[in-house]
């Protein structure tokens, strides 16, 4: 391929994804790119594997996805080019933020990080608080979860089976933010009852 045609692709291919974000359709493949256009590490990417499998958006890791079954090459294709809402967004770049926030590189990645809080911000309804306000918070049980990655990704889960998705990306976003351990639990019990009990396994005779 000659220079001139390689920067006609290279023209068409960043005129689509301007298209994209201007329609504010955004997917983690477009993350990804961002990535790379940074010259971001491997951990980078690690970091968006594991905020896509805290959030259960994949059944596996994304590498063994990758070199999976047909079936499992065309769901990690399905995730990484669904349209994200602006929850998702927020919810998927503070869990990278959080994980990464004491790596050298940091710096590098904070205005991609930026990008995406921002484009989230834009994306956001304005919505009647006035009606989506819950009267009780759901419970939610934590025994044998330590991190608090792990530990955000479960409660989320909870949140959204119960239809509070803002306060998912709310007390990501909060947590994520935090100095300690404690603080970023205490920001957690604030949208769920959190409970650390052994579930009593069924006896056998």
């Amino acid at each position: 391929m000659s220079k001139l045609q390689m920067g006609q692709v290279l023209k068409i291919k960043n005129m689509r994804r301007n298209t994209n974000l201007s329609k504010k359709i955004i997917r983690i493949s477009d993350i990804i790119e961002d990535l790379y256009d940074a010259n971001l590490d491997t951990e980078y990417r690690k970091a968006l594997a594991h905020a896509m499998m805290q959030l259960e958006y994949v059944s596996d890791t994304p590498l063994n996805l990758y070199f999976g079954t047909e079936k499992q090459k065309k769901e990690l294709e399905r995730v990484e080019n669904m349209p994200l809402d602006s929850n998702q967004i927020s919810e998927i770049i503070h869990l990278m933020m959080y994980e990464m926030r004491n790596d050298f590189q940091y710096g590098r990645f904070k205005p991609v990080a930026n990008k995406y809080i921002n484009i989230s911000k834009q994306m956001e309804n304005k919505k009647d608080n006035s009606i989506n306000k819950k009267n009780q918070k759901p419970m939610c049980n934590i025994y044998g979860l330590v991190v608090i990655p792990e530990i955000l990704g479960f409660v989320s889960k909870t949140l959204k089976e119960n239809n509070m998705f803002d306060e998912s990306k709310e007390m990501i976003e909060r947590a994520t933010l935090s100095y300690s351990y404690d603080e970023a639990l205490d920001i957690i019990g604030e949208y769920v009852e959190l409970v650390k009990e052994r579930e009593e396994e069924e006896e056998y005779e």
